[in-house]
């Protein structure tokens, strides 16, 4: 039973994270994270910049990798986040850490990493294949394709990425990208996967399951179909669980609340809000709002407002059980994870 209605206390913005690095990183998104053991965390990212800053403060892109990670040292959040280190190749450059098939042309195709799970000694990490379209304007220049699974043993975090039937999409252009948020259930014995996809111009959100040895086979993946619930293998049977949130979130349990906590961005508002439910299927309460990020309007031409996105918890940051969570955000022309602090009523 839910211990406390969710309601916010207090907020404060922490600031830009990872600014401070050696590998000339000068912009990412994405910012998932998954628990390793005490004190030490992966933290998985979207496209990242190479390069540095001009004069006037402006972008130099030498090299962009679509997905990069770091270890983090410190689950203490209350003044940011500056033990870390970038994963790198042998000459000490940020390596991505997904990389493209022999057919993907790197100058097509984008591999970016969604959330996973660390089980067994390995880090389970789903993704979205997308598409550079030739046409268009950034942000909106690309076509997801299907998401996919990629494993790798946590002492070498050299990935591999699952097939079926010989293709590494397991879940097609037309249905849910599973992966926005990813839930392991020690007790239910399951990990759940949240799956986002668009229908009527609005983002739905779909809900997978597979036990916890299985995650590498497509096949003992179910789906969803029902509120009871009712579970069953054919994906287009899958039934949305919750709408309004874009293709990344988190999904965990809050001690404080006494109820699992989801945090997204609410798609383009760029309010982050969070909703409550007593199972990770729902029902799932009506959106609070969390944060609103105050980001100066800079491109009206491109979108109506700053786009902020990419809204998520970080469980292992969690103070005083859950009471004081953080969160982070992304806003696309500044371009680096933004940490925000939460106190919950």
């Amino acid at each position: 039973m839910q211990k406390k209605k969710l309601s916010v206390t207090h907020a404060r913005d922490l600031g830009l994270l990872f600014t401070e690095n050696d590998v000339k990183m000068i912009g990412q998104d994405g910012a998932y994270s998954i628990p390793i053991k005490s004190g030490e965390t992966l933290w998985l990212f979207g496209d990242t910049f190479i390069g540095h800053f001009n004069e006037i403060g402006k972008r130099v892109i030498e090299e962009m990798p679509n997905n990069t990670g770091l270890i983090c040292y410190s689950a203490d959040a209350k003044n940011g986040l500056d033990d870390f280190s970038y994963l790198k190749d042998k000459s000490g450059k940020l390596r991505q850490l997904i990389p493209l098939e022999a057919d993907e042309d790197g100058k097509v195709f984008r591999i970016w990493g969604m959330h996973g799970c660390y089980l067994n000694d390995k880090i389970y990490w789903y993704y979205i294949r997308v598409r550079i379209l030739s046409e268009g304007v950034w942000p909106y220049k690309f076509d997801v394709e299907g998401s996919g699974l990629a494993v790798a043993n946590y002492s070498e975090l050299r990935f591999r990425r699952i097939k079926k039937e010989e293709s590494t999409i397991l879940w097609e252009k037309d249905e849910p990208c599973f992966g926005v948020a990813v839930l392991p259930v020690k007790q239910d014995g399951f990990v759940y996967l949240y799956g986002s996809y668009l229908k009527n111009w609005q983002h739905h959100c779909a809900l997978a399951r597979v036990p916890f040895d299985s995650l590498e086979y497509p096949e003992y993946y179910e789906y969803l179909t029902s509120s009871k619930p009712e579970w069953g293998h054919d994906v287009k049977q899958a039934i949305s669980v919750m709408e309004g949130m874009p293709t990344e979130m988190s999904v965990s349990f809050n001690n404080y609340l006494g109820c699992y906590l989801a945090v997204h961005s609410y798609e383009t508002t760029g309010k982050i809000v969070g909703r409550t439910a007593p199972h990770p299927w729902g029902p799932w309460s009506e959106p609070v709002t969390l944060w609103v990020p105050k980001v100066p309007l800079r491109n009206p031409l491109v979108y109506n407002g700053p786009l902020v996105y990419a809204g998520k918890e970080h469980l292992e940051l969690t103070r005083e059980n859950g009471k004081i969570i953080y969160l982070t955000c992304v806003e696309f022309e500044e371009y680096f994870p933004r940490l925000i602090e939460v106190t919950l009523q």
